[in-house]
């Protein structure tokens, strides 16, 4: 079978090289160009690419080719900015810089590379043809952003901005909603493109399109924020590069240079006062001298000190369950400082990181990987540990809060709601994004914060050392914000919370058993294809 064209071919180190520039042209979509056209025409194209292979001598190793390459090319593009952390990290990390990206890559283009090998497995045909490729590359997605601790970055859904008409459908279908559209759209489109009924599919693409967009436009039409009642809250953000933080004498300025902004004039007015993760290394809460300069310096402004929420490094100990020796455990945390009125901190209360970050707080492999000596990157301990479980917190002056920590933003349906205990009502992000460098990383991270905001209806105090700071309302605009080169403080109030969302992480349950019935129906329809005899009725 001869391709139509050399734009599909799947097979031979060509093959292989367009698939990786479509992939790589797909990111084009996401934050912050939100070119997103350009993805559905990529994935489009990637459709007419797995048909072709479907056809080929070794079909089922075209299509794994065809999905595998396509995905490399996405999540490269998608990821670089992890290169910015190794090199940050100091000199004996850049070896073993390359080793890792690449892996990181292989791994989740694996996903995309079953789900291709499995479409063209099947050979289905018409309407079929193009349910088993939703469905198989929603599975592909979901399995991304689950298995083995989940990395739900840049899944297709965030191609459309954040805070904007299209993305306001997250309130009722989640992230993993829009991916699963995103991926319908992308087959419409290649019935446009391909196949010759233009029309239908035409039609139907502009109803999909003109429909969510519709919802979304009368959504924020209609939108009503009001805010929480004596809550002043100052966001705090000090422009530093990430290699600084290793310099003693840098690490102590910049620091320095965060109480600084922190005093600085209106700080009688403010209530609580929060710092991004990565302002201060290690045990900040057990540093005694830090938290007292902090109530000096509060003490000599306002005889009513703010409550201070940072991020810091937080230590227990227990015993060991065979031997007399004692357990170090170090967790990164959220934690609320008060002051009396002269000054004198106490730790009030602190929330501890359930998702962390693989290679960056923990080594994948346990102990064995640890007595091999492979290093952290994010810090000079072996490894952080997890929470057992991710609790919402009651920080004083402040309604029940969900802390998230840096990387747990991303995961959609994270946001615990247990049913006997008051629901949260905003979430705190506080993110050390200096480790993206001056890259799309900090950009992309920001849009799947405010797509917490959506789906939940809660609004989102976000504090991103070199990142996106401010305020996002429950429709998942920014209200105010401090852009990555900036340095500078936001004294800004709380919103409210909207009536819950339709949006449950059950959603993303239901979606997941919908498509993985629909991947069902298509295997069953194919093997009734294949049977070499007859099925006879029974009546």
């Amino acid at each position: 079978m001869q391709p139509p064209t050399r734009l599909l071919i799947t097979t031979g180190w060509s093959g292989r090289f367009i698939g990786l520039l479509l992939g790589a042209l797909a990111v084009l979509g996401q934050a912050p160009l939100h070119f997103w056209p350009v993805t559905l025409i990529c994935l489009a194209v990637l459709l007419a690419r797995l048909k072709w292979a479907a056809g080929a001598e070794r079909r089922i190793r075209a299509g794994f080719s065809a999905g595998f390459w396509f995905a490399f090319g996405y999540f490269m593009a998608g990821t670089y900015w992890i290169g910015s952390a190794f090199i940050a990290r100091g000199p004996e990390f850049i070896p073993i810089m390359p080793p890792m990206i690449l892996g990181l890559g292989c791994i989740l283009a694996f996903f995309w590379g079953a789900a291709g090998a499995a479409f063209t497995a099947l050979r289905l045909k018409g309407f079929a043809s193009l349910l088993a490729f939703v469905s198989f590359f929603f599975l592909a997605e979901f399995a991304r952003g689950h298995l083995f601790g989940g990395f739900p970055w840049n899944l297709p859904g965030y191609i459309f901005e954040g805070g904007k008409a299209m993305s306001q459908a997250a309130s009722i279908v989640g992230v993993y909603g829009l991916t699963l559209y995103v991926f319908i759209l992308a087959a419409l489109l290649y019935l446009i493109i391909f196949s010759g009924k233009r029309l239908e599919p035409l039609l139907v693409l502009i109803i999909a399109i003109g429909g969510v967009f519709s919802y979304g436009t009368l959504r924020l039409k209609n939108a009503n924020i009001t805010y929480v009642e004596d809550v002043k809250l100052r966001l705090v953000q000090v422009r530093f590069l990430q290699r600084d933080k290793f310099d003693p004498d840098k690490s102590i300025d910049i620091v320095n240079q965060f109480l600084t902004q922190s005093v600085s004039p209106g700080v009688d007015e403010v209530t609580h006062i929060i710092w991004p993760e990565g302002a201060i290394n290690g045990l900040a809460i057990e540093n005694e001298a830090l938290l007292n300069a902090m109530g000096r310096e509060l003490s000599l402004e306002t005889q009513t000190p703010p409550v201070w929420l940072l991020n810091s490094l937080r230590h227990e100990t227990r015993p060991h369950p065979k031997t007399a020796e004692v357990i170090d455990d170090y967790y990164n945390t959220s934690a609320a400082v008060t002051f009396n009125s002269q000054g004198i901190p106490a730790v009030a209360a602190y929330n501890d990181k359930k998702h962390l970050v693989p290679f960056g707080e923990f080594i994948p492999g346990g102990k064995w990987m640890e007595m091999k000596n492979v290093p952290v990157i994010s810090t000079s301990l072996l490894s952080i540990s997890a929470a057992s479980k991710k609790y919402n917190a009651d920080f004083p002056g402040l309604p029940r809060l969900s802390p998230q920590i840096c990387y747990e933003i991303i995961f959609s349906g994270f946001t615990p709601r247990p049913n006997r205990e008051k629901a949260p009502e905003w979430i705190l992000n506080q993110s050390n994004d200096a480790w993206y460098g001056d890259s799309f990383g900090p950009l992309q991270h920001s849009n799947m914060a405010a797509y917490r905001a959506i789906e939940e209806g809660l609004p989102v105090v976000r504090a991103a050392s070199n990142g996106i700071s401010g305020i996002i309302n429950p429709y998942g605009i920014y209200e105010e914000k401090l852009g990555p080169e900036t340095s500078g403080i936001i004294d800004a109030s709380l919103p409210k919370p909207l009536k819950k969302t339709l949006f449950s992480s059950r959603v993303n349950y239901l979606l997941l058993l919908i498509n993985l019935l629909t991947a069902l129906c298509c295997a069953a329809v194919d093997g009734k294809r294949k049977l070499p005899f007859k099925i006879k009725s029974s009546t």
